[in-house]
């Protein structure tokens, strides 16, 4: 997005979900920390756009729990505690297992290779080190699998927990890690095809176990500087 200073160019005008994404960008690109306050007025000023603009947006970062919004404070970038990020992981692997089960029962060949292709851009985006896209993908490459579970309440919760996992991942993962999560999803997508519920089952606990195996739990407080964040938009 092309920005002049003051704002947004002329050009183009963002919206809430340009904002709600430049934000999230920022979360998982680690420049913007767990715990950083964002109020309306200094939002406001730095994308060029109107409260009623920056208050959807908070909205839509907090219905993802991305965000957390609290009467008469404001909106903070949720800061997941290391027993909220155990919570959050053991009930994705719960979820998940069951969700690949049920892929297993429903999808059908277009659904395989749109997995494929997300799997494939996924990879392209860690190998160029756009991991904040590369992240975005992993997340829909599950977002995917619950839709096509046919289980619209386990697809609901799915959705609650993946971004809360973007938030887990940038607070807590070793910087050292590997991030090959799309080998683990190629693999994955071998076996189900196959219809191998059991191989497929495991496979899922163990990537999701891979997640909080690369994390660092321990108690931190980082915050970040808004203004200085996005100062070179």
């Amino acid at each position: 997005m092309k920005v002049q200073e003051g704002g947004i160019s002329k050009k183009k005008r963002a919206n809430d979900k340009d904002v709600y994404l430049e934000i999230f960008e920022a979360i998982l690109s680690f420049r913007l920390k767990p715990g950083t306050k964002l109020t309306e007025d200094n939002l406001s000023k730095i994308f060029g756009v109107g409260r009623t603009t920056i208050r959807s947006a908070l909205l839509r970062l907090a219905h993802d729990h991305i965000v957390q919004i609290e009467p008469n404070k404001g909106a903070y970038i949720a800061s997941p505690s290391v027993q909220q990020a155990k919570d959050i992981l053991s009930a994705r692997k719960l979820i998940e297992v069951a969700i690949v089960e049920n892929v297993i029962k429903n999808a059908t060949p277009k659904d395989y290779k749109l997995l494929r292709k997300i799997v494939t851009s996924e990879q392209d985006k860690i190998a160029h080190k756009e991991i904040f896209k590369g992240i975005r993908l992993s997340g829909d490459f599950h977002l995917l699998l619950a839709k096509i579970s046919g289980n619209v309440t386990l697809e609901r919760i799915a959705t609650t927990l993946v971004p809360q996992t973007s938030l887990v991942i940038v607070l807590y993962e070793r910087p050292d890690q590997p991030k090959c999560s799309h080998f683990e999803h190629c693999e994955l997508i071998d076996v189900m095809q196959n219809g191998d519920v059991a191989k497929a089952s495991s496979l899922m606990a163990k990537h999701i176990q891979g997640i909080e195996d690369r994390l660092k739990l321990d108690e931190r407080e980082v915050v970040s500087d808004v203004e200085d964040v996005f100062r070179n938009r």
